[in-house]
């Protein structure tokens, strides 16, 4: 069953009728809070954290216009994919992330989909406690799983590789566990770390999930004729927001 995901803003106003813990607010209180190292954030390059590095400003603007085109088609899930691994696609998704969280009034979310080989955890630092299969499977609760990076950003980690997520992607289980994520959330934007479009079909498969893609092209290692085969496979499926040179060379690169 193919999910055309549409934002409705009106289910992110709390019925008279529900649980307090569905109140958006009182759910994003009761996060556990994530142990974030500022430290270690620059040391594995998360420098939209502290803005130390010049590059911060990239993300900026990334983030500027990435939020003008969601806010123009009423979108809201942005998977950051790249055509093959050594690109920074992990690098972006972070960075962003936390050029997001520094706007008071959105409200973000980032998760760890790249479930043959995950990596956020380490890069930000943190320990995952669980699996994320297990959360898109719908076992764990998403109060149980997601931790709190900042007041306005929520992560879903992952704490061991997946060998079946592609097939795992194309579940309609996953498709409920995400509305459900968004809805008690009350999301503003969800960015899903994928693996290489290239790489297996999981981007693929997951695509009916999202309204956007976000390509990650890597200085040196992405070629042009991998970018029009990652386009070409995108084409008339979902629209790419942009492709963005990572490592590129320059005073203000990284």
């Amino acid at each position: 069953m193919k999910h055309e995901h549409t934002k409705i803003e009106a289910n992110c106003e709390p019925a008279d009728t529900l649980p307090a813990l569905q109140d958006p607010e009182v759910f994003w209180n009761n996060l556990s809070v994530a142990a974030v190292d500022d430290a270690v954030l620059a040391q594995n390059h998360i420098i939209s954290a502290s803005r130390s590095h010049p590059a911060h400003a990239a993300f900026d603007m990334l983030r500027t216009r990435m939020l003008q085109a969601l806010n123009e088609h009423g979108w809201s899930r942005v998977a950051v994919t790249a055509p093959t691994r050594g690109c920074g696609s992990s690098f972006v998704s972070a960075n962003l992330a936390f050029a997001l969280a520094r706007l008071n009034s959105v409200r973000t979310v980032l998760l760890d989909l790249d479930l043959r080989a995950p990596s956020l955890d380490k890069t930000l630092g943190l320990t995952a406690h669980d699996t994320m299969a297990d959360y898109l499977s719908g076992v764990i609760a998403p109060e149980n799983f997601l931790v709190k990076a900042a007041p306005n950003l929520a992560l879903a980690l992952n704490d061991r590789p997946e060998e079946n997520s592609a097939e795992l992607f194309q579940t309609e289980m996953i498709t409920s566990v995400l509305e459900e994520l968004e809805e008690t959330l009350c999301a503003d934007v969800m960015l899903f770390d994928m693996p290489p479009a290239l790489e297996f079909d999981d981007v693929l498969g997951f695509l009916p999930n999202v309204d956007a893609v976000l390509l990650v092209a890597g200085g040196g290692v992405s070629t042009a004729e991998e970018l029009e085969k990652v386009e070409r496979i995108f084409s008339g499926v979902k629209p790419i927001l942009g492709v963005l040179l990572n490592k590129a060379e320059g005073p203000t690169a990284y």
